[in-house]
């Protein structure tokens, strides 16, 4: 009964249609070059990182980025004792984007709200993590606003 099952399972999700979304963006051949980042150095240095991934340095296609970052950590709620109970972690960047005579500006946003640790540690590397992963989403967003250009 379980091999029947799993079977069927393997069938229909081999002949659902799926397909990543950014799939075809490796196919893509650009180069991304990084001319000036103002803002926040760590999320600055983080979106570098992650842009340096999807560049191919062997292409005409270039691109001349800048980039403006700013990153904040506010304090949403605090306990009767005047601790911090709550945080909002918030990211915008602002691309500018030029490609011969083409220049587009494009803003991207990442916020979340987080809960306070008492391990301050602990808090620190959920931050960093937090970090790393507006950094990746922010990425795949300035990638596809990028083949929009492309593709006009």
């Amino acid at each position: 009964m379980k091999n029947i099952t799993l079977i069927i399972l393997v069938l229909f999700l081999y002949s659902c249609g799926y397909s990543s979304i950014y799939k075809s963006q490796k196919s893509q051949n650009f180069k991304i070059n990084i001319v000036e980042t103002t803002g926040s150095n760590e999320m600055n240095n983080l979106i570098k990182n992650e842009i340096k991934l999807y560049s191919d340095n062997n292409n005409t296609n270039i691109y001349n980025l800048k980039i403006d970052t700013d990153y904040i950590r506010e304090t949403l709620t605090k306990d009767s004792a005047g601790l911090i109970t709550d945080y909002k972690l918030s990211v915008t960047s602002i691309f500018t984007i030029d490609l011969k005579e083409k220049t587009q500006v494009i803003e991207l946003k990442e916020t979340i709200n987080i809960k306070n640790q008492s391990d301050s540690f602990e808090q620190n590397t959920y931050e960093k993590n937090i970090k790393r992963s507006f950094a990746s989403s922010i990425r795949e967003k300035l990638i596809s606003e990028i083949f929009k250009i492309n593709d006009n």
